[in-house]
């Protein structure tokens, strides 16, 4: 009982506490300027630990209760960007449904699809299964590398779709060790036993991607990251050690639950270690560690640019265009496993990656006490700082920047006036001394003269004697003229000096930056052909249809087909229709909350599908690019001028408006006319029958005013046939 009112004594003390602490910040944020950043951190969560000290460095204003009545500059949240859907402005850490697009099989689905375009550009992540979508060719690969007997045996990792933290993750031989309880989705990948080891253990890196916009595509590596080890000596997977968690996953969630952790504070030692360390240790050992990270560089690189199609469909669904919203920026943790032979495989991308800088260690069975991590503070803070760098407003950072610049001149304004520190004359108001030197005398009797004492007394004296009272106003008019000119003047330096020193400021802090920025700035035109999935992620955008959808429906599919004009290929409506069904029926295991439409996967499988059949190249990059460059010439051509921009004729839209005597009224043998000839071209083999000479327009027209012409898709209607009359 006694224990009992304890609880709800503290209980009460606490919310005392924070009812204290709300007042206070809704006191302190009243008089708040509108030029100053601000931040919402009431769900930041675990990561508050790491954003204060930023914050605090870079003199932003924190609400830590949320801010109710206008929206703060940033609005940070722990897990994803639906936890406040009532942001309208500002910018949000959160891209939506990142959670989703960054899950296992999303995401290696995203990889297949661009390795079937690129082969040899993704080839970094290992081979995947989805289960149970894909168990039977699972299952036949498990038995053809069985006949085969390959050494060493094969092993295959299971991974939950959504899992985090090591959650769920086992090691199999054979297809019927898999189980799949609650109806979990899972992936199957080979499990790479040859990996490159430090001190016997094996380890995996974690890098830091901040995804800053994604129109324009920009984003940013972190030089520096986390290394994660094992807690047991690594051994090849078998029978006996298969079910060894500590030895052949990295987790740093399980591992630092073993008995074996260590949580030294020596970089080249401990369960946890830098980046950098790790690289320097594998350039002691003789290797290009500089090659090692231009490779993990690209691999990000291409990951991002397979991703970053899903997110455009999934951001036009949460925020349309012409909506008001906020703009997102993301900060991601990818896992990369480095083999024996160097080489980056990239394991999975976290897209809420722990910012924690703090660590457990247990002091008694199932008793656990938080201590700080030098290694994380030293990897986070100047990550999550310069992150905020670089997302804040740039114009109230400079405001803030002059603000703090104001303070210290008035702090060594009062200061001068208090006496604690001296302020030197300022040059033009220093009195200037004349000496003259009597050259006429002998130089043993040379003398220096100050006549500055003398002047001074003949210009009081020329004063006194012109003393009117309209000279001491004009006197005093013109001084308050020069002193607020020079005060302007004043302002004006300041406020260029201002200027120069945020710039410096901004300059030197962009220089020293953890942030290193890989696109545009190094690999924008090796990787722009990368970027075609994009092209069709703006085409499945653009015929959705509905506003905010992202499932495009028969109707939608359609109106893609007709308005790129694919019946010119030979597509018909009908081929449209039975291909819309397929797809449909193919990815309806992606749908499980059997919504109607076809998914943006479904759409680009239908895109490259076209592609093969009427834009056939050697590549499928080719096709595909062939048909992105018909479909959008098509599509977004305008009406405006006829001759250039006109569709290819349709002569059952043009044949009634056909005059007699006509240009367009020309037979089409005449011009050896094709369902390609636009009027653009008529009206050149116009001028260039006046040019030759051979005959005049007239005349021809005249020779054949009896001949008609009798579109294929119009001989049964008498009253469409054309008359070819002169004028």
């Amino acid at each position: 009982m006694t224990d009992f009112r304890r609880e709800l004594h503290l209980k009460h003390k606490r919310e005392q506490h924070a009812k204290k602490e709300k007042l206070k910040a809704l006191s302190e944020s009243r008089n708040i300027s509108k030029f100053a950043i601000t931040i919402d951190t009431s769900r930041a969560r675990s990561n508050v630990d790491v954003l204060r000290p930023s914050i605090k460095e870079l003199g932003l204003k924190e609400y830590p209760f949320g801010r109710k009545e206008l929206s703060c500059d940033i609005h940070w949240h722990a897990l994803n960007f639906e936890e406040n859907p009532d942001v309208y402005s500002g910018k949000v850490n959160k891209f939506p449904g990142m959670g989703d697009i960054c899950s296992k099989m999303s995401l290696f689905r995203c990889l297949d699809t661009m390795k079937e375009i690129f082969p040899g550009e993704y080839d970094f992540y290992p081979r995947t299964w989805y289960l149970p979508a894909q168990f039977h060719e699972f299952s036949c690969e498990i038995r053809r590398l069985q006949e085969k007997r390959v050494k060493p045996k094969p092993t295959f990792i299971i991974k939950p779709d959504c899992g985090a933290q090591g959650d769920g993750i086992y090691l199999i031989r054979d297809p019927a060790e898999y189980s799949s309880y609650n109806g979990r989705c899972h992936v199957a990948q080979e499990y790479m036993h040859n990996v490159y080891l430090i001190d016997r253990y094996k380890f995996d890196l974690r890098i830091y991607v901040l995804l800053k916009k994604l129109e324009p595509l920009e984003f940013y590596i972190c030089k520096e990251g986390l290394a994660r080890f094992s807690t047991l000596p690594y051994e090849n997977p078998t029978m006996r050690n298969i079910h060894e968690t500590f030895m052949h996953l990295t987790n740093y969630s399980l591992n630092k639950r073993s008995t074996t952790f260590n949580r030294s504070d020596r970089d080249d030692e401990g369960s946890k270690r830098t980046l950098t360390s790790v690289l320097r240790r594998i350039a002691m050992n003789g290797h290009d560690s500089t090659k090692v990270w231009n490779t993990i560089e690209r691999i990000v690189c291409k990951t991002i640019l397979a991703i970053v199609p899903e997110m455009k469909v999934e951001y036009q669904a949460t925020i349309p265009p012409g909506k008001p919203g906020p703009s997102c920026f993301q900060v991601l943790g990818f896992d990369i496993l480095l083999l024996e032979n160097l080489k980056p495989v990239l394991l999975e991308v976290n897209s809420s990656p722990s910012l924690s800088i703090d660590s457990e260690q247990e002091v008694a069975p199932n008793v656990f006490e938080i201590l700080p991590s030098a290694k994380d503070e030293e990897v986070k803070l100047p990550l999550i700082r310069d992150t905020l760098l670089l997302v804040v407003p740039h114009h109230k950072l400079k405001y803030c920047h002059k603000r703090r610049n104001m303070r210290k001149r008035k702090l060594l304004a009062q200061q001068i006036r208090s006496g604690h520190r001296h302020r030197p004359e300022p040059v033009h108001h220093q009195r200037t001394t004349i000496l003259i030197i009597n050259a006429d005398e002998p130089d043993e009797n040379k003398r220096e003269v100050d006549v500055t004492h003398k002047m001074s007394e003949m210009h009081t004296d020329v004063d006194s004697s012109h003393g009117s009272s309209s000279v001491v106003k004009e006197s005093e008019e013109s001084d308050r003229e020069d002193a607020e000119e020079s005060e302007r003047e004043r302002q004006e330096r300041l406020e260029e000096e201002d200027d120069r020193d945020f710039e410096l400021f901004y300059s030197n802090k962009m220089r020293n930056s953890c942030l290193k920025q890989l696109y545009p700035a190094v690999y924008d035109e090796e990787y722009e052909r990368l970027r075609i999935i994009e092209r069709v992620a703006g085409m499945f955008i653009c015929c959705l249809g509905v506003r905010g959808s992202q499932r495009i429906g028969p109707t939608g599919f359609r109106t893609f087909a007709r308005k790129c004009r694919l019946n010119r290929k030979g597509m018909t409506n009908a081929a449209i229709d039975i291909m819309y069904i397929d797809l449909q029926r193919r990815w309806d295991h992606m749908n499980p909350e059997r919504t109607s439409g076809l998914c943006f996967q479904g759409f680009l499988d239908a895109c490259i599908e076209i592609a093969r059949r009427k834009f056939f190249a050697p590549t499928k990059y080719e096709m595909l690019e062939n048909l992105m460059d018909y479909c959008e010439n098509n599509y977004y051509s305008k009406d405006e001028d006829l001759a250039n921009n006109l569709p290819r004729l349709h002569f059952r839209k043009l044949g009634l408006q056909y005059r007699q005597g006509s240009l367009y009224a020309i037979p089409r043998h005449a011009l050896e006319l094709t369902e390609e000839t636009t009027i653009a071209d008529l009206l050149t083999e116009r001028e260039k029958k006046m040019r030759q000479g051979t005959e005049d327009i007239e005349t021809f027209l005249r020779q054949r005013r009896r001949m008609t012409y009798r579109p294929k898709a119009l001989s049964s209607s008498p009253k469409n046939l054309v008359q070819c009359d002169s004028e």
